[in-house]
């Protein structure tokens, strides 16, 4: 029995000799990546934004994408991070987190892209993206295979957009209409790259409109688009839906700066906006989002 237990011992130490001393193809390293997510403050809040990551794992050196990974709700909660077998070599990870229905990823590293799935076919509407999140990080699986514990730290890649039109549901078409109020968000990013950059080519973003749960005459818009600068000519104009007559514009730059908001400093941005149209014309003031309803919140 003791002269089997050698026996044993000795064949995996020839077997790990082989791996690391010959051919070493065929051997992996152990990589621990933990997922984090501090938003604004220093506390993590990673379970509370996100609960889907798609990872992509690329050479360093080629750009080939070596393999991806998708982690979804239930695994995230198991482990808020995971457990990857890479061999030796310099690679380089991608982290999408929140890649759902409305996100296409296109992977090819030169000229990778994120955007809704309509950007890669052209042939109908933007809505609004999921609420994104981004991580990069570099890392060296080395020759001795000792293991790797990283962290992926992740960043936001979009803003939300919050919409209250109070006084316009049936003030522009007969109350009986169903879509009597349409809004437009222009200028928005296009996609996003590999890197978190947001494109240079726009977008127009037509969001779903809802009514408003508190307010029969209202109607209110809950969406997310990629991130703009503060200064960045975007602009919402709330059209006739029957007529598609443009009522009223409103100049993004312009009503940030107004208010205050801060959008290039935040990770969790919000736009919240209040427009009514009142018998003299349209007021437009900043929203405060403490008055949203049960029933708000749409995906």
């Amino acid at each position: 029995m003791k002269n089997r237990y050698v026996i044993s011992v000795l064949a995996a130490f020839v077997l790990l000799s082989g791996c690391i001393r010959e051919d070493r193809s065929d051997c992996t390293c152990d990589v621990l990546l933990s997922f984090v997510y501090t938003g604004d403050g220093s506390t993590d809040i990673f379970p509370e934004k996100i609960d889907k990551v798609n990872l992509y794992v690329y050479s360093a050196d080629g750009h080939e994408l070596v393999t991806e990974y998708e982690f979804g709700e239930e695994a995230l909660a198991a482990e808020q991070g995971c457990h990857l077998h890479l061999p030796p070599g310099d690679y380089r990870l991608v982290c999408w987190g929140n890649a759902k229905e409305r996100t296409h990823i296109h992977t090819p590293y030169e000229e990778a892209k994120v955007a809704e799935p309509v950007w890669f076919r052209s042939d109908d509407a933007f809505y609004g993206s999921d609420a994104l999140y981004f991580s990069d990080l570099e890392i060296t699986v080395p020759e001795t295979l000792q293991d790797v514990v990283e962290t992926c730290r992740f960043e936001s890649s979009h803003i939300d957009v919050l919409v209250k039109l109070k006084g316009f549901k049936g003030a522009l078409t007969p109350s009986g209409s169903p879509a009597s109020t349409s809004v437009v968000h222009q200028g928005c990013p296009a996609y996003t790259d590999f890197f978190n950059n947001p494109s240079d080519e726009k977008c127009s973003v037509t969001p779903m409109i809802y009514d408003d749960p508190d307010e029969d005459d209202s109607y209110i818009l809950e969406y997310n688009v990629l991130r703009f600068a503060e200064s960045e000519e975007t602009s919402l104009a709330v059209l006739d839906a029957a007529s598609g007559n443009e009522v009223y514009r409103l100049h993004l730059a312009d009503f940030i700066a107004r208010n205050g908001i801060e959008i290039d400093g935040r990770q969790e941005a919000v736009l919240a906006i209040r427009i009514t149209l009142g018998p003299v014309g349209v007021d437009v003031v900043e929203w405060n989002i403490e008055e949203v309803g049960p029933g708000f919140d749409k995906e």
